[in-house]
């Protein structure tokens, strides 16, 4: 019987769990779901005869050496700053290792033990990083069948609400970690490619420098630079090319009203605030505002707004309705004793961005490729758009859990040779987890 050690049983995790454990009795495979959260690991496994739910604590580094060292294959949905704690573990007892999350600075250090080791630690295999990966490289390849040369690669992604649950000023609902969302762009720069010429976005600029884009089949989205596009042009083999763009959708008018948290500092980690619980909403938002004599916080805000961030009057107006909804200007307090601008902000949000029992979340990929053929200049497009069927089978969730669980299986059926620390961009690994995620509603349209 073979072991599958899943670590970390949220929201996530849903999708993963119920193909491993559709196909565990064929397979003869044993899986275990470990969560700090024993409720939440018991709830996964639902009794199945092939599931252990236990709890699971990655501080304990007894429990994770045996937990490792009984597997013959390890997921890891922990968070990503995890992984490299396990990793090690594995690297320890030769355990293959699989994550949605990408290849870290230390992960890829451990680049040639791991091959050394004859294990295979396969990382973002998830959504973004993941699917888009997967279905970039089969339109790239597709093009280059015909003799296209590619000129400029776009690839945008966005977790969202679903239109009709779309009920609040900010078009946004957290259907994945908040803490990510939170700290999305940082520290930056954002780097990509345009038009030859590489161009950096820093943090403070990087919500306002967004983009309309009209995506088929839906309709605008804002779209903002995600990260570092520039490794891409190795991993998807665009050397020559003259743009290379990867980036976040948001609906839009919400880029515009994060640049404000961003701008004042209230997504800021290393900023710390003691006692809390006694710190009002409004006195928070007041400490990052510049100083003035308004009478009101809302007032001192409106200034701010006008007169640093230079944002019209339609645009106040619509800033002042998202801060009211969020209870900016009230005497509400916190709950946590202590904590960064971040994590503050944070607890805000997830109140009043939590899916709700009728809410469904939607995922959109979107690539753009312009290329030449024959001396003709022409352009192709392949689009996801993928709605949940409920708060709790998100599509979020089927986009990360899907692809990685369906990595698992080929592995474990001895369907993957590599060795070492790899991404899916190679055509054994990209196209049957492709043409089985189309088998369960992933598909895209050219």
């Amino acid at each position: 019987m073979k072991q599958v050690l899943v670590i970390g049983a949220g929201r996530s995790s849903t999708y993963l769990i119920d193909y491993l454990l559709s196909h565990a009795p064929g397979h003869d495979w044993q899986i275990t779901i470990g969560d700090l959260q024993l409720d939440w690991a018991q709830k996964r496994a639902g009794g199945h005869p092939n599931a252990r739910a236990i709890c699971f604590d990655l501080e304990d580094t007894i429990q994770l050496q045996q937990e490792i060292s009984q597997a013959d294959a390890v997921i890891s949905l922990a968070p990503a700053d995890k992984h490299l704690v396990i990793a090690n573990v594995c690297l320890e007892y030769k355990k293959s290792l699989f994550t949605a999350s990408y290849v870290s600075p230390g992960m890829q250090e451990m680049a040639a033990a791991v091959e050394d080791a004859g294990i295979l630690f396969l990382n973002e295999l998830g959504c973004d990083p993941g699917i888009d990966h997967m279905s970039a490289l089969a339109l790239l390849s597709d093009i280059r069948k015909t003799g296209g040369e590619i000129q400029a690669f776009y690839s945008y992604t966005g977790g969202l609400i679903a239109p009709a649950c779309d009920d609040q000023p900010w078009h946004y609902k957290f259907s994945w970690n908040p803490r990510n969302v939170v700290l999305a762009g940082q520290p930056g720069p954002a780097r990509y490619l345009a038009n030859g010429v590489l161009r950096f976005i820093p943090y403070l600029r990087l919500f306002r420098e967004k983009a309309l884009l009209d995506i088929p089949g839906f309709g605008p989205l804002e779209a903002y630079a995600n990260r570092d596009s520039i490794p891409y042009m190795e991993e998807y083999d665009l050397h020559g090319i003259k743009t290379l763009l990867r980036g976040t959708l948001r609906y839009p008018t919400y880029c515009d009203a994060w640049h404000v948290f961003a701008w004042l500092g209230m997504t800021n980690e290393q900023l710390l605030f003691e006692n809390c619980q006694e710190l009002r909403y409004r006195d928070f938002l007041l400490s990052f505002l510049y100083p003035d004599d308004a009478p009101t916080v809302r007032e001192s805000f409106i200034h701010t707004l006008r007169n640093q961030l230079g944002y019209t009057p339609a645009q106040i107006e619509d800033l002042l309705v998202k801060f009211d909804y969020l209870e900016l200007f009230s005497e509400r307090r916190f709950s946590q004793p202590k904590g960064s601008a971040a994590s503050l902000l944070q607890e805000i949000l997830e109140e009043k961005w939590k899916l709700g029992d009728e809410d469904r979340d939607l995922v959109v990929m979107h690539h753009q490729v312009d290329y030449l053929q024959n001396g003709e200049s022409k352009s192709r497009t392949s689009t996801l758009i993928l709605e949940g069927d409920d708060n709790f089978h998100t599509a979020m969730a089927k986009t990360v859990g899907l692809p990685l669980a369906i990595g698992v299986r080929l592995f474990l059926e001895g369907k993957i040779a590599l060795k070492g620390v790899h991404i899916p961009i190679q055509p054994e690994l990209y196209l049957p987890i492709l043409e089985e995620l189309e088998h369960h509603g992933v598909r895209f349209s050219l």
